[in-house]
């Protein structure tokens, strides 16, 4: 397995929110109001192994801005797993090493294990919303707009949620639970 070396070029999600220029508002409210569980709180207080969640996005991406706090409210739980984002505009050369059909998409979410190893991958949004999307053929304007609105839906963040989080378990398991 290959390093992740970007890490520690990687920011903190408070730094993150002191440097964005969009979306602020917006992140911090999805992290303040983001409903978690008791299923959901015991599953991540249970991760054993220390797990880095890399994200590779920008604060002008709305599926950035949907899905960090979700991922930042999840490590919240643990002490073992800590969130990094990493500038995609900045590190575009790393960032494009991890295309889907030739594009380049936001965020990707990796999975790292202590030496920076890449555990699992996670990239852009939830299946509901990519469903949403290809149902409806938006336009760029009309997508932006209407991704705001989708990922102000607690239940699409659930669905977020439900997506990440078997990852972070996942990844968990792959280190070796003690």
């Amino acid at each position: 397995m290959t390093e992740i070396a970007e890490w520690n070029d990687a920011i903190t999600y408070e730094k993150f929110i002191e440097s964005a220029r969009e979306n602020v508002e917006l992140m911090k409210a999805r992290l303040t109001d983001f409903p978690m569980n008791d299923i959901d709180e015991g599953a991540l207080r249970n991760i054993q192994n220390t797990i880095n969640i890399l994200v590779i996005g920008t604060d002008r991406c709305n599926d950035t801005a949907g899905n960090l706090p979700v991922l930042v409210k999840m490590a919240s739980y643990s002490a073992n797993v800590e969130v990094r984002i990493l500038d995609s505009d900045k590190h575009a050369r790393f960032h494009q090493q991890f295309r889907v059909n030739g594009k380049r998409k936001t965020p990707v979410v990796l999975f790292l294990s202590s030496e920076l190893n890449e555990l699992c991958r996670w990239i852009e949004r939830p299946n509901a919303v990519y469903q949403f999307v290809i149902e409806k053929s938006l336009s760029m304007n009309d997508k932006k707009g209407t991704l705001r609105k989708l990922y102000s839906d607690p239940e699409i963040l659930r669905q977020s949620l439900g997506e990440l989080m078997p990852l972070l378990i996942r990844s968990d398991l792959l280190l070796g639970r003690k």
